[in-house]
């Protein structure tokens, strides 16, 4: 059986794109915000977005806030701030090294927009464009009652209800804070960006400008400056990383990521970046290793959980891998190619039940997913196996052939 070229392709489906994936340690793009309203902070990353029926509005509509640690200080690096309104992210954007956020809609472009974030995947469809607000759960033109969510590894999910908006259609939310998970060491927040020097904080505030901006070669050059004017900046190290990998750079990418992790070991977005690294370099061993290291610090992080399936997979060890898809699969962060892997692994070990019942789930979450078409027809030879075997009153399992290697290159998840 060809696992190999299987399962490694269901992992290049999966790998985070090197250059939208910095926006997670990417700081928005600055630019003025509209007036705020009396009494109330100025965030200085608002950004705009683009609307469909928003238009019909009156006029724009803003949702103004600050994301801070426990302590009180912003969050030394941006993360994501997402604003549901019903069952799907209406607008996911970044906060700014201030941690101020502003959702500016109806008045064109988010220019702080993050399209890196897992839990925006419904949104990627339709590249952030917004809903008409009388479309959205029935909220006509008000956005009382949508949440304000937060979702950062190592610290406690953040929501927030809006309720009643000024005149001026403006939510302030005041001060947001972050607060730690009990026992769990590592963070999607290093450290060491509490201590950066200002000199080498401005170079990594323009690199993450210009990573956001898909200038990956401005990006490289004021990440290098960043860490050469304080060598301990993790989050530079492993913006610096992801940019070599992107440009198939591997051994300095390595690097980077090594580097960053020496510089906060509790940081755990290079470790992350690492394994799927060394995954795509078939480095199985090692991006086990690096993958378990990053579970040690954070359990709740499903890809790690996914890297270890696959590597262990590959390495022909059936039960951990198997043990493994299933913590990605508990994590609920809606990976169907664990599903793909599953029904793989179940194939091997000839339990056509389950393996039966992973095919369908991967078609369910993903439909028109790489691997649909061949889940539908080894789901349909188990089918009518299992059927001429009641038929015929024998014990007969089905033969269920290799899975072949979707054709051509991997496409991303629908």
């Amino acid at each position: 059986m060809n696992r190999f070229a299987l399962v490694f392709g269901l992992t290049a489906l999966f790998v985070v794109p090197a250059m939208p994936s910095c926006a997670q340690d990417a700081a928005g793009e600055q630019r003025p915000s509209p007036p705020p309203a009396t009494g109330t902070p100025r965030p200085s990353s608002p950004g705009r977005s683009a609307t469909g029926g928003m238009d019909q509005m009156q006029g724009p509509m803003y949702v103004s806030g600050r994301i801070a640690l426990e302590s009180g200080r912003p969050a030394p690096e941006s993360v994501s701030v997402e604003l549901n309104c019903g069952m799907r992210p209406l607008q996911v954007i970044h906060t700014d090294l201030g941690g101020y956020f502003t959702f500016s809609l109806g008045s064109g472009f988010q220019s702080n927009m993050d399209f890196s974030a897992s839990n925006e995947t419904p949104m990627s469809a339709g590249a952030g464009r917004m809903t008409p607000m009388g479309g959205i759960g029935g909220i006509g033109r008000s956005l009382t009652g949508c949440e304000l969510r937060v979702s950062v590894p190592g610290y406690h999910p953040l929501t927030y209800t809006l309720s009643q908006h000024s005149d001026m259609g403006r939510y302030e939310v005041g001060t947001l804070h972050l607060r730690r998970i009990a026992g769990v060491e590592g963070s999607a927040i290093s450290l060491t960006s509490l201590m950066v020097p200002s000199r080498a904080r401005k170079e990594y505030e323009k690199g993450a400008k210009e990573a956001r901006n898909n200038r990956p070669e401005a990006a490289k050059q004021h990440f290098e400056k960043a860490v050469a004017q304080y060598d301990q900046y993790a989050a530079a190290w492993s913006g610096l990383g992801k940019i070599y990998s992107a440009n198939k750079d591997n051994d300095k990418a390595r690097e980077a990521y090594q580097k960053a992790i020496a510089a906060d070991p509790q940081y755990t977005p290079p470790y992350l970046s690492l394994a799927t690294l060394e995954l795509q370099a078939q480095q199985w061993d090692k991006a086990v290793e690096t993958a378990g290291k990053l579970l040690q610090l954070d359990s709740s992080v499903a890809f790690a959980s996914f890297i270890q399936a696959v590597g262990n997979y590959n390495l022909n060890r059936l039960d951990e891998a198997e043990k493994s898809a299933h913590e990605a699969e508990k994590a609920h962060d809606k990976i169907p190619q664990v599903h793909a892997l599953l029904a793989q692994i179940y194939l091997d070990k000839q339990d056509y039940s389950r393996a039966a019942s992973q095919m369908r789930t991967y078609l369910q979450e993903s439909p028109q997913g790489p691997f649909a078409d061949q889940m539908k027809k080894n789901l349909e030879e188990i089918q009518n196996a299992q059927a001429e075997a009641e038929n015929n009153n024998t014990d007969t399992a089905p033969e269920i052939g290799d899975q072949p290697t979707p054709a051509g290159e991997p496409q991303p998840e629908q």
